[in-house]
């Protein structure tokens, strides 16, 4: 079994989100909201999934790995909903009645992808967002360590950092799932692909109302450590790719031991 501690964090925002829209960064701060408003969404599509076939898996080291992964996920995004609607509610009853409704649309596709999709399916997504969100994780320890992180680090940064960290901790669970009862090495690219297309049509959809919201261009613009740097990227499709062999920052270690 893999080193997955389920930290149960409540972060406590200032009623002021002032490091956030505008924030240091117009760019990397709608992408970041962008981001966080999927995360009520999407954490509880993995959840289902990995409910749905948890009896299923015959490596009891594995069932333990899921088992935590779905505690790690639960809270994520119980967080994440909660500063999604204090920042709703900073931008207006307008821009937030928009925004909940492209939330409306996600939730109803993730619903549809676990009542109709075939595990195959729903298992590749996992794995793909998994292995995206594990090269973005590292690539923003890269950026801090190398002194490139934001000028301010409020509660929203913080929010950031430890569920990076856990990203990173968790990173082997959605690839042994999917080797566990898939395998196919073809699909995962294929699916993968698809999967995180998907989920940043979203993304940008979101970070297109945020940045109009703020009289800025429409152009959906992902900032290069958010966007996951390509080396960090394109190694996730390699066929001897296992995430169990990255090395995991001392940053990160640094920042779990903060919740431990």
């Amino acid at each position: 079994m893999h080193d997955i501690t389920v930290r149960k964090v409540k972060f406590e925002f200032p009623d002021e989100l002032d490091d956030i829209l505008p924030g240091d960064d117009i760019d990397s701060e709608t992408y970041r909201v962008g981001f966080s408003l999927t995360m009520p969404y999407l954490e509880p599509y993995l959840i289902r999934t990995y409910r749905e076939l948890a009896d299923d898996i015959s490596d009891p080291e594995l069932a333990g790995d899921v088992k935590n992964f779905i505690g790690q996920e639960a809270q994520h995004f119980q967080n994440h909903r909660r500063v999604n609607e204090m920042i709703k509610e900073q931008l207006g009853a307008d821009i937030g009645d928009k925004l909940t409704a492209i939330e409306d649309e996600l939730d109803a596709d993730y619903r549809r992808f676990n009542a109709t999709k075939s595990r195959r399916f729903n298992l590749v997504y996992a794995e793909g967002f998994e292995a995206m969100t594990c090269a973005m994780a590292i690539a923003t320890f890269a950026e801090a360590e190398a002194g490139n992180g934001p000028g301010r680090f409020g509660k929203w940064q913080e929010l950031y950092a430890w569920h990076a960290a856990e990203e990173i901790e968790h990173r082997t669970v959605a690839f042994d799932v999917y080797e566990h009862f898939e395998g196919s090495y073809a699909y995962r690219v294929a699916g993968s692909l698809r999967a995180q297309a998907h989920f940043h049509r979203y993304v940008d959809r979101f970070q297109r109302v945020l940045l109009r919201s703020l009289g800025q261009s429409t152009r959906p613009r992902r900032p290069p450590a958010l966007g996951t740097p390509r080396p960090l990227y394109l190694r996730t499709f390699k066929r001897s790719y296992n995430p169990a062999n990255i090395e995991v920052p001392a940053l990160c270690n640094m920042v779990l031991g903060n919740y431990s």
